[in-house]
């Protein structure tokens, strides 16, 4: 079994259940260091796509799966055409830290890509579907609107 730590479409039900049958939800998690930025221009969404940028002091907060086996995930996130990487993050997550992996785009674009609707929309649901922190939520909700 492998742990994720997802923090863009695939923290929504919907998506994950699509791409990782089997994913078991685990709970809310934070990546500490890390900032949430829509550094990638996606062809799926038509705009821009959430991806981990390291910054100090911030977080990222995010679901944490548990799944048999990343292959299907890895097939959707463009693993195999250079789009998203794994590797490997440090999260917490009820109050301890656990290995898990994490998608990070490999060729960020210089400066964020506004979100489409569509996916600004399945951020915020998946946001609140997995109970993240409301001041998180508020947050986003700006930040996506501002794109």
């Amino acid at each position: 079994m492998t742990l994720l730590f997802a923090y863009g479409s695939n923290m929504a039900q919907a998506e994950i259940e699509a791409f990782a049958p089997g994913a078991r939800f685990l709970g809310a998690a934070r990546l500490d260091g890390y900032r949430l930025e829509l550094r990638r221009r996606s062809i799926r969404w038509g705009g821009g796509a959430a991806d981990i940028v390291r910054r100090a002091g911030a977080a990222v907060w995010g679901a944490l799966y548990e799944l048999p086996d990343l292959g299907a995930l890895d097939a959707k996130e463009g693993a195999a055409l250079a789009a998203y990487r794994r590797r490997a993050v440090q999260v917490v997550a009820r109050e301890s830290t656990v290995l898990a992996e994490a998608y990070e785009v490999i060729d960020k674009e210089p400066e964020e890509v506004s979100p489409t609707r569509e996916y600004a929309d399945l951020l915020m649901t998946a946001a609140r579907e997995r109970g993240l922190p409301a001041e998180y939520v508020e947050e986003l909700g700006r930040r996506l609107a501002k794109q």
